[in-house]
């Protein structure tokens, strides 16, 4: 008889209002992975979602990496599975699909497999595969988080997030959006201008704090880009001004452009719309809201499976947490 488990993990937006690296919000839009274990060593692997020509469909899947990696960190060997998965989001627009599948992963190996990973173990090792700290942690606690450092802890402060505070996303579809427009040096950017990360990650968190629905953030010093995908129009799409629009700004690393506004979003919307037009670019658009529930809370009731017990490995090198 075969044993499955059902794991969600929810979407998020990284780099939340040009915060780069130190700011990310939860979104209520799941990514769902049933794992099947196998015992033949083969992986399985069925896709339910837009952009599904970008998944892997073998052992270089996020998700099946993560899941071994959580294995041999315990000295075992992973056995094959079958997955299915749903997923609520793009991949590769910047919704932290890849955060979301390795988290995916651990949790799974853990729960099937009774690794007994400490929360501190799973987020060192989900940071081996996903060096955006700023998602993995809003991804794990939901809500909004806001982040001081550079290791996996240093968590400057999670927010719950009101869930009429909806998020309007833009998602240019262009096959030139898996360029990269800059070399990915986090440390360059945040050594140059991380005062001003970091103070605009405060006064998000300080904007998500209020109940009453109106302040919008005060950014006096504009950042510099941080889109890290070449697409036409993305870069005249974050400078759009329309009526009620508090902020827009790229999702992660991009191409989506994430849109918050006051009141009616649809001028910001057709305004950052028009931008791609302008350029030859479709889009299209959809609405999030935030969730203030995580991938702990989500996956903390699990099944009680018994499954054969993996073969213990010998002589293979484990990940390093250090």
């Amino acid at each position: 008889m075969s044993h499955s488990l059902l794991v969600r993990v929810p979407a998020t937006v990284g780099n939340f209002g040009g915060a780069y690296h130190c700011a990310a919000l939860a979104l209520d839009a799941p990514l769902n992975v049933k794992v099947t274990p196998r015992t033949d060593g083969h992986v399985g692997i069925r896709y339910f979602g837009d952009n599904g020509e970008r998944v892997p469909r073998a052992h270089t899947n996020l998700v099946v990496r993560a899941m071994q990696a959580a294995l041999h960190l315990r000295g075992l060997e992973f056995s094959g599975a079958n997955f299915e998965i749903y997923s609520s989001v793009p991949v590769g627009v910047g919704l932290g699909s890849s955060t979301a599948a390795v988290l995916a992963g651990l949790i799974a190996a853990d729960a099937l497999y009774h690794l007994g990973l400490e929360e501190k173990t799973l987020l060192d090792l989900a940071a081996i595969y996903e060096t955006r700290l700023d998602n993995l942690h809003a991804a794990w606690l939901g809500g909004f988080v806001a982040w001081t450092g550079e290791d996996s802890q240093a968590m400057c402060g999670r927010t719950v997030a009101p869930v009429d505070c909806a998020l309007s996303v833009v998602n240019p579809e262009s096959p030139l959006a898996t360029g990269s427009s800059r070399p990915r040096n986090v440390a360059v950017v945040l050594g140059r201008d991380r005062a001003l990360h970091l103070e605009r990650a405060s006064a998000l968190a300080r904007f998500f704090s209020r109940r009453d629905g109106g302040g919008a953030p005060d950014f006096d010093v504009p950042l510099p880009p941080t889109c890290e995908k070449k697409v036409p129009g993305l870069e005249a799409a974050i400078k759009v001004r329309a009526p009620g629009l508090v902020m827009a700004f790229v999702c992660g690393s991009g191409p989506a452009v994430g849109i918050v506004a006051n009141g009616d979003p649809v001028p910001a919307i057709n305004a950052v719309r028009e931008c791609f037009a302008r350029a030859g670019v479709e889009s299209t658009c959809r609405k999030f809201v935030p969730t203030n529930f995580g991938a702990r809370e989500w996956n903390a009731v699990r099944a009680s499976v018994q499954l054969p017990k993996p073969r213990t490995i010998l002589g293979l090198p484990k990940p390093s947490l250090t």
